[in-house]
């Protein structure tokens, strides 16, 4: 499909499923099962939905022959010598929604080194990962992207205006804060190489709400970038989500609309633009502040 990726686990997944099959007391097996929990991204998946899908179906004989299926050990995990977890796994957390996560907030980490202590008692084998995350608010770590994917967004106000006893809209750069009521137009600017299946995600800001019908506002003057040229598009909660199978080395516009309903001040979160199944490449836009009064 045109795809470039690292088919390393996915490989190493297949070895196993072989060498189970063939000689499944082999030390090789152990070490590669480890092997693939330690080079998930960022600690919990792999590199795409059909990779993680691969790795567990090579998996699964593995887990079968060892009997990993039927744990029964003890597990304590202590922090800066505090004891924060106590745990004993049998078979049923096999098939548990999920597996137990401890979060541990910075505030609560005093600084310099962090000593993560974890004791076992049993025979049976124990998976673990540690995982650091934390945000910044610098400038220089928001805006993103090269040549071949990058994002624009920009944001435009809708002045209403009466002709002809009905109302027409005309597109205003937006400048200083809105006011409850307002209409607000998205414009998100997608330029690069070719690509397959891109996801566009833009967070909207808390003080507004979707207008899903956006046919029904007339525009005076209609822009030639405002299409509705998409695969497809989604409205959640927070975000805007549009999706486009194919992409070649051209612009493409993406637009919609929102309504301002609460006062106050909201920043904005960068939009971002990446290959679904190649999340290596992904570009940003930078953050905004929006005003409502």
């Amino acid at each position: 499909m045109d795809f470039e990726g690292d088919a390393t686990p996915e490989a190493t997944a297949y070895a196993m499923k072989l060498l189970t099959a063939l000689n499944p007391l082999s030390p090789l097996l152990p070490k590669a099962a480890a092997w693939l929990v330690n080079h998930r991204n960022e600690g919990f998946y792999w590199y795409s939905m059909k990779q993680t899908a691969m790795v567990m179906y090579g998996l699964i004989d593995y887990l079968r022959a060892s009997r990993e299926l039927q744990p029964n050990f003890n597990v304590v995990v202590a922090v800066n010598g505090k004891q924060v977890i106590t745990r004993q796994f049998i078979a049923a957390d096999v098939i548990a929604p999920a597996a137990p996560v401890l979060r541990i907030p910075a505030d609560d980490l005093a600084a310099g080194p962090v000593s993560f202590h974890i004791r076992k008692k049993g025979s049976d084998r124990l998976y673990w990962s540690v995982r650091a995350e934390y945000f910044s608010t610098e400038e220089k770590l928001v805006r993103t992207g090269t040549v071949s994917l990058n994002v624009l967004r920009d944001y435009f106000k809708l002045a209403p205006r009466r002709e002809n006893d009905k109302i027409v809209y005309r597109l205003e750069p937006l400048e200083g804060p809105l006011s409850p009521g307002d209409v607000l137009a998205v414009r998100l600017t997608v330029n690069g190489g070719d690509w397959r299946y891109l996801m566009i995600e833009d967070p909207i800001p808390a003080g507004t709400e979707f207008i899903e019908h956006d046919d029904l506002y007339a525009l005076k003057d209609r822009p030639p970038w405002w299409t509705t040229w998409y695969t497809r598009r989604e409205f959640h909660d927070d975000r805007a989500t549009f999706f486009q199978t194919y992409s070649w080395r051209s612009q493409a516009q993406y637009v919609y609309l929102l309504k301002v309903v609460t006062p106050g001040r909201f920043r904005v979160s960068p939009a971002r633009v990446q290959p679904m199944y190649q999340p290596r490449y992904f570009a940003t836009t930078e953050s905004k502040v929006v005003e409502v009064k």
